[in-house]
């Protein structure tokens, strides 16, 4: 036996019997007998680690350290391995190891560590520093209080200190970090020196005659100190602006331009106590070249045509080294696609000195296709696994696929259950073998929604607003069902509604729902004997009130492809409803539908079919890409019913990024413009009528925002609804400030709509706007003001604005 393994072995053995005897008699009471081979465990399978005596360190930290080793055999380099892993972690002065049987047959073994805790951090402190606060340099240093101390992470972060004042022009800062024990732990302090700071009072350029100093300037991370920029120095962005200066001069022809020096002069300002910089780089910047075409070379699955028509750059054009690499990045790119992912690429440039043309000879190592050997998801605490594999395209044993690969982290956004996906392409076990994995960070899945709504009343006593709450859990327990209660509470309406949804059946992407609701409301309703009029009055003294109570059941299916341009969806679906209209029936109703179900129940049935096209890259929050949508449904399935139409709704996105440029390392300035038309027509059938509470109407919440006063006064047959947006992303997936533009127009049937319908019948409302892009918070606050157009497009504005709390509404 070797010296390693008599040591291992001699820890173990004084561990096991430390506790040998309640393992004695724990097997004693169940009639097994205790072995006495002091290396039992050699060659059995890890059943677990654990860790006593714990008392800072989280359990779950250290479990991402040996979890790895579960389900392995115990030998001297597994224990030596999970030893070594322990011990990189500082956490801990003394680390004492008991092999413990894992089950009675001592088949398995349990590893239990009892370990001394190094001391906490009490106290973090800073002194000397005047132009940083405090909570700044906090936030830069990982150590935190109440962390277990160790001396290297607080070495780590006096470098830390150091760039948060190198980052902000204090080239000659010094900072030393110290540390005290004390009873309770131990105080770390960060002693700062802040010196002066340096900024750059100049950029000058030297040798530039085909690009001017200030194109140049503009190109470069530093920037000289003025009233916006504080020009502050650093090292690090030096050698980076001189790679941005030649990469400038490379993409207009002149590919041997380089930075061949930099001088720097420093002055001192004593009034304003700093090194002031001057910066000058010299430039060398050669010849223009011309492009002269790339010829491929080792190419058989794709032909030379057709590589080179991902080229970006035309022969004879000026050169352009970015154009270049995206062109390389394109052909890897339709060989990657195809499932090509261990080709090599070996371009060999030839300089034309004499003629300034440059071509290259693009030499390909063509390959076999690329199959997945595994596909792994991480970060998944709460959505099982198959929840999330479903909704990839893709899987073990296929050929690679780009396409695929991006139309399953499409997927996974569109489920809404994580803020983060970030899909990772490694090597495989052999080559041509990849891994895929797929790190989700998950995200609260449970939303709650809550607003104010106009009602519209007109009777003074009643509150003229309705409440409204809806509670929706879309990955129920994680199995990918949604559940969902909403309700709303008014003076003349009040509603209750739960509903149940399944996006997988069969193990096909087939959808299932079921919804219920039950309803009240208090309505008005013009009178029959007023009929002989030539127009119908507005005086309420011509109207008749009645109450309303409505049941509905509903049910759907529906089917998903997922090819890589668009998601397609095909789903029907059927709904009964129980109407009752009470009333005093001294008097009636001009319209017959209410009549029909007065003071006792009636059926009201329909069925509907849709289909649509959805090439949005996140359906929530888009960016680009459209969406298109059909709906027919037909109210009426019974002779015994009353009201027997067809409706159709017609919707169509469209999305644009306009420009996406970066302001910050975290931050990119966007603009994104959004287009939406919704088209909906009812179409009685012969001899049959709609009632007034089946018709389209403006709501001046989701169309024509800001006219919350006429949904009950003009309801129709037809309605088109248009909203143009610009949209600007503060915090990228959770707020965004928008500027809305809606127009909307009803009509009393299809033909007016589309005959006789002017831009004064358009109801037009502009203004700015919050909106939460959470899937779990879709709050809109908008500022609404109305207007409308005449015939000569005269604008009549309202001048008073309105605040209309809306929602995002995703179509699917």
């Amino acid at each position: 036996m070797s010296f390693k393994r008599l040591k291992f072995a001699f820890l173990f053995c004084v561990a096991v019997c430390a506790v040998f005897p309640s393992v004695f008699y724990a097997q004693e009471d169940t009639g097994v007998t205790a072995e006495t081979d002091d290396n039992w465990f050699y060659g059995k399978l890890i059943k677990s680690i654990s860790f006593k005596n714990l008392k800072s360190v989280d359990a779950k930290e250290l479990e991402g350290v040996t979890g790895s080793f579960i389900g392995r055999r115990f030998s001297d380099e597994v224990f030596g391995d999970i030893l070594d892993r322990i011990y990189a972690l500082d956490f801990f002065d003394e680390v004492t190891p008991q092999a413990i049987p894992g089950d009675a047959k001592k088949n398995t073994v349990s590893i239990v560590f009892s370990v001394t805790e190094r001391p906490v951090v009490t106290r973090i402190t800073f002194s000397g520093n005047r132009q940083i606060r405090t909570t700044e340099l906090k936030e830069a240093v990982s150590l935190k209080e109440k962390d277990i101390f160790v001396e290297s992470k607080m070495l780590v972060d006096e470098r830390a200190v150091r760039d948060v004042y190198l980052g902000k022009g204090f080239t000659n800062v010094r900072v030393t970090a110290s540390s005290k024990d004390t009873a309770k732990g131990v105080e770390v302090n960060f002693k700062v020196d802040e010196g002066r700071s340096t900024v750059i009072a100049k950029l000058d350029f030297r040798g530039n005659k085909v690009v001017s100093g200030r194109t140049l300037k503009n190109k470069l991370t530093l920037k000289e100190a003025g009233l916006i920029n504080k020009g502050a120095f650093q090292e690090s962005e030096l050698e980076a602006d001189k790679q941005a200066i030649a990469a400038y001069y490379q993409n207009l022809g002149y590919i041997d331009a380089e930075v061949i020096d930099v001088v720097k002069e420093v002055s001192i300002n004593e009034k304003k106590n700093r090194d002031e910089l001057t910066i000058t780089f010299v430039i060398v910047e050669g010849s223009q070249y011309t492009f002269g075409g790339i010829n491929f070379k080792g190419n058989i699955i794709f032909s030379s045509d057709k590589l080179n028509s991902y080229v970006k750059l035309k022969t004879g054009s000026v050169y352009s080294q970015q154009k270049y690499q995206e062109s390389v990045m394109a052909i890897a790119d339709l060989y990657y696609e195809n499932g090509y992912t261990s080709n090599r690429f070996q371009p060999v440039p030839n300089k034309d000195v004499n003629n300034k043309v440059i071509s290259y000879d693009f030499f390909i190592t063509e390959s076999v296709r690329s199959h997945v050997e595994s596909i792994s998801i991480k970060g998944n605490t709460r959505t099982r696994e198959d929840i999330i594999r479903r909704e990839i395209p893709i899987e073990s044993g296929d050929i690679f696929s780009k396409a695929k690969l991006t139309t399953g982290l499409r997927n996974l956004y569109n489920l809404q259950f994580f803020s983060a996906v970030v899909p990772d392409v490694v090597p495989g076990s052999e080559e041509n073998l990849v891994n895929l994995v797929f790190s989700v960070d998950e995200q609260s899945t449970t939303s709650i929604e809550f607003g104010v709504t106009f009602s519209g009343v007109s009777d003074p006593d009643d509150l003229p607003f309705a409440l409204f709450v809806k509670w929706q859990d879309s990955n129920l327990r994680g199995t990918g069902k949604s559940i969902s209660a909403s309700s709303t509470i008014a003076t003349d309406e009040q509603s209750v509604s739960l509903s149940f949804g399944e996006n997988w059946l069969f193990g096909k992407p087939i959808s299932s729902s079921i919804n219920t609701s039950f309803s009240h409301s208090q309505n008005t309703a013009l009178m029959l004997e007023q009929t002989d009029f030539d127009d119908y009055p507005n005086s309420d003294d011509y109207y008749m009130e009645y109450e309303r109570w409505v049941w509905t059941l509903g049910f759907s299916l529906g089917r998903r492809w997922t090819p890589v341009w668009a998601i397609l969806s095909l789903s029907a679906g059927i709904n009964g409803s129980l109407i009752n209209n009470i009333y005093d029936e001294v008097n009636t109703p001009v319209d017959l539908t209410i009549v029909d179900y007065s003071n006792e129940w009636g059926w009201q049935n329909s069925i509907w079919a849709s289909f649509s096209i959805d090439d949005r890259d996140i359906n929530y929050d888009p960016s680009k890409g459209w969406f298109a949508s059909q709906r027919l449904t037909w109210y009426g399935l019974m002779p015994f019913e009353n009201e027997f139409f067809l409706r159709s709704d017609t919707k169509a996105e469209k999305y644009f990024t306009l420009f996406n440029l970066p302001v910050t390392e975290t931050w990119n300035w966007k603009m994104v413009f959004a287009a939406y038309s919704g088209l909906s027509v009812l179409i009685p059938a012969y001899n049959s009528g709609i009632g007034n509470s089946s018709k389209v109407y403006i709501d001046g919440m989701f169309n024509a925002r800001g006219w919350t006063n006429i949904y009950n006064k003009h309801r129709g047959k037809a309605l088109w609804s248009n909203i143009l947006e610009l949209r600007m992303p503060i915090v990228p997936g959770v707020l965004a400030v928008d500027w809305f533009g809606d127009a909307a127009v009803i009509a009393d049937s299809p033909y007016d709509l589309f005959n006789n319908t002017g831009i004064s019948d358009f109801y037009f409302s502009t203004g700015p706007g919050l909106r939460f892009s959470i899937p779990q918070f879709p709050l809109r606050l908008l500022f609404a003001n109305t207007f409308k157009i005449d015939e000569d497009y005269n604008l009549t504005w309202d001048n008073n604005w309105k605040f209309v709390l809306s929602f995002n509404i995703t179509n699917k």
